[in-house]
């Protein structure tokens, strides 16, 4: 599929676009995206990590149970929105960029299917 192809039939919501979540999390750290994607990755990447050791903070400081639910269910759900956003970066970046876009397609980071 070339990549005006693609471009059209994504705006008119004709194929299902599939993305390997580790390579995406790979590529979303490499240099290969523009800064601004590689910033807000680094960024929630950060947040994430940083959710464990504020979790525990919060329990010892403040009440245990908040921490616990901070690290129980604030922590998995950013780790999970940090890397469904670098899968949605590699779908955006293919988009904008013909040349990312066959790369992501010959090194099997997104896959294209008919809906």
């Amino acid at each position: 599929m070339e990549h005006a192809d693609f471009v059209t039939a994504w705006k008119e919501g004709q194929i299902n676009v599939e993305v390997d979540r580790s390579k995406a999390i790979r590529v979303a750290s490499s240099k290969m995206l523009p800064k601004r994607y590689r910033t807000a990755h680094t960024f929630w990447s950060w947040i994430w990590i940083l959710s464990i050791p504020l979790g525990f903070a919060v329990g010892f400081m403040y009440k245990w149970w908040i921490g616990l639910l901070m690290v129980l269910f604030l922590t998995p759900m950013l780790s999970k929105s940090t890397k469904k956003s670098a899968m949605q970066f590699m779908i955006d970046h293919s988009l904008e960029n013909p040349d990312f876009f066959t790369f992501a397609v010959n090194e099997e980071i997104i896959s294209i299917s008919e809906k």
